[in-house]
């Protein structure tokens, strides 16, 4: 191998998608069907972390500038006082929970106070980053049911697989939140 070998580099989310897809899995990519017959892929929701690097590093560039945007008032906690189970008095800190940010919608205001809205709103940013710049281009340009597309086809999908993981999670008897009872676990195993 010389110095100008070229060097398959993995991308471990479109490897993961495959992966999921293969398996049938509820992580897998979803298909968006457009009235004219073109099909579109459509990633796993953002959050679970499964887009292709490129597209992922434009999210953690969207959401990094999301970080100038304005929030609501930071939420303050005084310093307290308890008592533990012996009785002993314990010292909490103050601490200082930094507010949320100002949705519906997302803004900015400037140093001279005027505020600028994100424009094309959060939730179309993330579709376009998901899906790339030219599938969201042939949804746009495409129909859906009759109607054009847009974002929010690609957020409805990512809702119905939402549930349909909250819906595996409850039937499943590892899952905390599953209707299977656990046993419990003995007091000196539990502390």
């Amino acid at each position: 191998m010389s110095e100008f070998d070229v060097v398959a580099v993995p991308n471990a989310g479109r490897d993961a998608a495959e992966q999921a897809k293969a398996y049938s899995s509820p992580f897998a990519p979803r298909e968006l069907r457009l009235d004219d017959g073109t099909v579109l892929e459509i990633p796993p929701h953002p959050s679970l972390r499964l887009l292709d690097d490129d597209a992922l590093a434009e999210l953690e560039a969207l959401n990094f500038e999301l970080e100038s945007y304005d929030r609501e008032p930071d939420r303050v906690i005084p310093a307290q006082t308890i008592k533990d189970k012996a009785g002993n008095e314990l010292e909490l800190p103050a601490e200082t929970i930094r507010g949320p940010l100002k949705t519906n919608p997302y803004r900015k205001t400037n140093a001279d106070g005027s505020v600028t809205v994100m424009n094309p709103p959060y939730e179309v940013r993330v579709a376009q980053i998901a899906l790339g710049a030219e599938d969201y281009a042939t949804l746009r340009a495409g129909k859906v049911n009759g109607r054009r597309g847009s974002a929010a086809d690609v957020w409805r999908a990512w809702n119905d697989q939402g549930l349909e993981v909250a819906e595996r999670q409850k039937a499943d008897p590892k899952s905390d939140g599953s209707s299977v009872v656990v046993a419990p676990v003995s007091a000196s195993d539990s502390e």
